[in-house]
């Protein structure tokens, strides 16, 4: 009997600590700092800097009218303090810092923007592109260049575009290409560029097209590293902390199949790959999407794959092979709350934190969740 008691006792206590691990996986957030909503806008979403900056946009609130004319910023350094304000004009949103903390500002909406523009905090002009269109921006590691990239099918029509931030002068580009012969089946599965992506260094870029990738130099032909087959057609990119590139990939089949692809882009070596099949909407492992957009390293160099509705997949760094163990992993589950739920903005992962943003009545409240 007195055995039954104590097994009965373990098990209580084992169950307690595992429903403490999990309220813990779901419980909120620690709490940064508050903002009450300005008067007549309507809070859009929170941007998170490499640094640390923390910008909230919000949108004119005007009843009966179909378009907001003007937006709002409000920009905290990184003990939380205000330090800047921005009304910006009718049609000019506020899209993200670079990693060198300037702001970046586009016009128009969605695949049809006129224009952007980078401005540092002292309101100097780093650059300002018209005519984006469908092209999208992306930093390189260190906020010294940026690049206005044509990707997929736009890459037939529009070149991809380097600038210098240090002048705001045009550095590179490349293209627009025309499409293979049909007739080349390897070659038709080509849809044109899917990464292209500047380093910030000794005039370096990464370009991805097809099922391959290069690291190349803008003012020399040829290429420093080639991967002539990633693994299959490279869906998208980026760079994942500094010493890494993120590729993730497809191959379109009755089983379809889905990979990710981890380089280390100084040399490109692949150190780590993860794949997945999909079949009748079923997916054969327990995995998320394996795309690089939510993907992070924390501060552990663990891999993590962050999802809006607040699951998160860690899979463990093993520091003596520096790589990836697919067999440790780790599911866990946090609470968001109902902005993000709500389209307002997305987690985003700084320094081995998860910041996000909610709604409180009039106030919203900015908080952060460790990863460790």
């Amino acid at each position: 009997m007195k055995k039954i008691i104590i097994s009965f006792l373990f098990s209580l206590m084992a169950i307690s600590i595992l429903l403490g691990k999990v309220a813990a996986q779901q419980s909120e957030g620690e709490e940064l700092f508050r903002v009450k909503i300005p008067a007549g806008f309507i809070y859009k979403a929170l941007h998170v800097s490499p640094r640390g900056m923390k910008a909230l946009s919000f949108l004119e609130h005007q009843p009966g009218s179909v378009y907001s004319n003007r937006s709002l910023v409000r920009i905290f350094d990184t003990d939380n303090l205000l330090i800047e304000e921005k009304m910006l004009d009718s049609g000019w949103i506020f899209d993200g810092f670079t990693p060198a903390d300037a702001i970046i500002l586009l016009k128009g909406e969605g695949d049809s923007l006129s224009e952007g523009r980078i401005i540092d905090l002292q309101g100097r002009e780093l650059l300002s592109v018209k005519d984006i269109g469908s092209r999208r921006l992306f930093c390189d590691i260190q906020g010294k260049e940026v690049a206005l990239a044509a990707l997929a099918y736009d890459s037939r029509f529009m070149p991809s575009v380097v600038y210098d931030l240090d002048n705001g002068k045009e550095k590179f580009r490349l293209g627009a290409f025309s499409l293979p012969d049909d007739s080349q089946p390897q070659k038709a599965l080509w849809t044109g560029t899917r990464i292209f992506l500047p380093v910030g260094q000794d005039n370096l870029y990464v370009w991805g097209v097809g099922a391959t990738v290069l690291l190349q130099r803008y003012n020399q032909s040829g290429h420093v590293w080639k991967i002539d087959s990633v693994g299959g057609n490279i869906a998208d990119g980026k760079f994942l902390g500094r010493d890494y590139l993120a590729v993730s990939y497809f191959i379109p089949d009755k089983k379809y199949k889905e990979g990710l692809a981890i380089i280390r882009w100084r040399d490109g070596q692949v150190v780590f790959r993860i794949e997945n099949y999909i079949a009748d909407n079923r997916r054969e492992k327990d995995l998320p999407s394996l795309t690089v957009d939510g993907l992070y390293l924390d501060d552990d160099f663990n891999l993590c794959f962050l999802k809006n509705d607040g699951r998160l997949l860690k899979i463990k760094f093993d520091a003596e092979k520096r790589t990836w163990d697919e067999d440790r992993k780790m599911a866990l589950k946090h609470n968001f709350g109902k902005a993000i739920a709500g389209g307002k903005g997305r987690p985003t992962v700084i320094k081995g934190h998860i910041y996000y943003a909610d709604e409180e009545s009039d106030e919203v409240v900015v908080k952060r969740i460790k990863l460790n």
